[in-house]
């Protein structure tokens, strides 16, 4: 058996344990990609509290500096499983025509409270938050978005995901992918990350980083340091 039959054959086997091996919790995924999630929904109606689990309190630091530094093409903005919606506030205080997506509900009622409670707050018109299935999604943006989406998705879904970023990323757009959590672990969510398996889901379509590196701890959210990288894509 060649080597490459043998990785190949490995890798499958590792995938299949995956699929196959799931706890209760992992088992929402398959939900997920039907446009249902009981957990999450559990998880933001039980009261999830800015800072607890994977609420971070606020957009990370290199998206700011992304926005601040006006790095990003200007236009539509989309950020999926936006959670309380600190980046997609964050895209609309800065100008962007945005759209925040969440499957949960409950989620996006905390974050349509959580937007309501701010002083600082976008012009009218240009923020919208939805409840609705990333997968299901018609249009194009000028900047997509995703920081902890990708590494909640299972495994499976991830081509799939890939093929979704291709399709709604306008020509001259940019996908913006904070890596995170690049760390050595099984199971999830959230699921490992690293930045070779986003390049390998992404080039194949045609995308073409512009940067992929590690980010420096001040571009990090605390307690995320050394294990969060910077993804800037474009289409060819």
């Amino acid at each position: 058996m060649s080597d490459m039959e043998c990785t190949k054959k490995k890798t499958t086997a590792k995938n299949t344990r995956e699929v196959t091996n799931l706890t209760p919790e992992e088992q929402h995924d398959d939900k997920t990609r039907a446009g249902v999630s009981e957990t999450w929904e559990q998880i933001w109606a039980d009261g999830l509290e800015p800072g607890q689990r994977f609420d971070a309190r606020g957009p990370a630091p290199i998206l700011k500096h992304l926005l601040d530094t006006n790095a990003l093409p200007k236009g539509r903005a989309l950020v999926p499983g936006c959670g309380r919606a600190y980046a997609p506030l964050e895209f609309a205080r800065h100008g962007y025509q945005t759209l925040g997506v969440d499957l949960a509900h409950t989620a996006v009622k905390a974050a349509q409270e959580f937007v309501d409670s701010v002083e600082d707050k976008p012009k009218e018109g240009l923020l919208e938050l939805r409840a609705a299935n990333f997968f299901e999604l018609e249009g194009q943006f000028d900047v997509i978005y995703d920081y902890t989406f990708l590494c909640a998705l299972h495994p499976n879904a991830r081509e799939k995901w890939a093929a979704q970023m291709h399709k709604l990323l306008a020509p001259q757009g940019e996908l913006v992918t904070l890596i995170f959590p690049i760390v050595e672990k099984e199971g999830g969510p959230p699921y490992a990350m690293s930045m070779d398996l986003v390049k390998s889901l992404l080039e194949p379509l045609g995308f073409t980083a512009t940067t992929l590196e590690m980010l420096p701890d001040d571009m990090c959210h605390r307690g995320r340091e050394e294990r969060t990288a910077l993804g800037r894509w474009v289409k060819k």
